[in-house]
């Protein structure tokens, strides 16, 4: 092959890559309860509270699932997931925080109080991990409080993944999934 077509391919090979760096971030504030939200008063209390309800609606809808609860709790830790009836009987990892991002260009602002201008999430933790993962496992960071997150990973997933294991990650990861 000529050294053009190898350079053409590999610049093309990149252009993803560069992409997601260049990519545009958004303000975020990540809480682990509506109380921490409150506390903090970045936000009224009334928003702390709908924006906690928005996001246990989104993790019923797109948590990660699973067909048995050892699969789950190989990723999630012992105890730390429930199975729910209303979805055909999965299991799947509990809430344990919620991130509020904004859905606006530029800084914290005026964000918070824009219709429209605002998206809340659920967010989880691996076992032995205290990264913040979305639904979509999505690496958030580990702190609570506000942060920066790149533009895609403000917009929630609209489904859940429904995960199978064979042993620690196997399925999981190529599946781009949930594996410590």
């Amino acid at each position: 092959m000529k050294r053009s077509k190898v350079l053409k391919l590999a610049v093309l090979g990149a252009a993803p890559m560069l992409l997601i760096g260049c990519e545009e971030e958004r303000p975020a504030l990540i809480y682990e309860s509506v109380q921490q939200c409150i506390i903090a008063a970045n936000l009224p209390e009334q928003t702390c509270r709908e924006d906690y309800a928005k996001a246990e609606v989104a993790h019923a809808a797109t948590a990660p699932r699973y067909f048995s609860d050892a699969d789950c709790q190989a990723d999630f830790g012992s105890g730390q997931c429930q199975q729910n009836v209303q979805s055909g009987g999965y299991f799947m990892p509990f809430m344990t925080g919620y991130m509020i991002a904004s859905m606006m260009q530029g800084g914290a602002g005026n964000w918070q109080r824009t219709p429209g201008g605002h998206s809340a999430q659920p967010l989880y933790r691996t076992a032995g991990s205290t990264e913040w993962r979305t639904a979509d496992n999505t690496q958030i960071g580990n702190r609570s409080g506000a942060v920066t997150v790149r533009k895609s990973t403000a917009v929630p997933p609209t489904r859940a993944v429904t995960m199978s294991r064979s042993g620690f990650g196997s399925s999981a990861s190529a599946r781009g999934g949930w594996g410590g």
